[in-house]
């Protein structure tokens, strides 16, 4: 059955659907016009409590609280460490960096210089001076200069004496000289008087003794017996050396 309305009355009906119209989307329209507003005012808000994060390294503590106190911004110091190149007390790093866009109210996390390292220097007298730079190099210092002496009871390479003295305070890659032994001074004798003595005598002698011999002239000497001793260099009286060479001149 289809239902039909009255002329008469679909009219005021129209007027009312066209109102309902009207006031539904004026509704839509202040609510889309109210949630931009509310938009570009928080945005407005957001920006108006951000910073600009300004670069602190360098600075020191004070110095860098007094600069972003302005802006809102606090700071909490979370670490030190040493650094040669940067002064002890100043700060080293911090996070976030310099540059960064942040909101105020953001505490900004430092990292504090204490300097370079401060080391102290190790007693090395008595030690092997081969084993000694290995160390040095580990501990942070250079191996320094190194002069060597004969030493009466010291072995070779034995450390006597050192510069820096041991627990004197230094900085990374401090050169520490050494003064190392060489070794007993050789055995000292005066030379004596070989002529006259037998060459194979006189050959045994200088290997007891730790000398050597060099070459042997022959010199034919009516007087003498063949292979007596001559002459001599050093001659006699002289001083002499463990491992001296002795030339010999011998009768033929």
């Amino acid at each position: 059955m289809k239902i039909v309305i009255p002329e008469r009355l679909s009219r005021p009906l129209k007027a009312v659907l066209r109102a309902c119209l009207w006031i539904f989307g004026g509704g839509a329209l202040v609510g889309f016009v109210f949630a931009g507003c509310f938009y570009m005012s928080m945005k407005s808000e957001m920006r108006s409590t951000e910073v600009v994060v300004p670069d602190l390294r360098g600075l020191k503590q004070v110095d860098a609280s007094q600069q972003v106190e302005n802006l809102g911004l606090q700071l909490q110091v979370v670490d030190q460490r040493h650094d040669p190149d940067i002064a002890s007390g100043r700060i080293l790093q911090q996070e976030p960096p310099g540059g960064a866009t942040v909101r105020r109210g953001r505490r900004l996390k430092l990292v504090l210089s204490l300097g370079g390292k401060t080391l102290t220097v190790p007693d090395l007298v008595g030690k092997a001076n081969r084993a000694v730079q290995i160390e040095l190099r580990r501990d942070g210092f250079s191996p320094g200069d190194v002069a060597r002496i004969a030493a009466p009871g010291q072995s070779t390479g034995r450390i006597l004496a050192q510069v820096p003295p041991a627990g004197s305070p230094g900085v990374p890659n401090t050169r520490v000289h050494r003064l190392v032994s060489d070794g007993p001074p050789p055995a000292r004798w005066v030379m004596p008087d070989l002529t006259g003595r037998s060459r194979r005598s006189v050959e045994r002698w200088l290997d007891r003794v730790g000398l050597r011999y060099g070459r042997a002239r022959q010199v034919s000497m009516r007087n003498r017996a063949p292979g007596t001793i001559i002459g001599q260099f050093p001659l006699a009286g002289h001083p002499i050396e463990a491992r001296d060479v002795v030339e010999l001149t011998v009768a033929r």
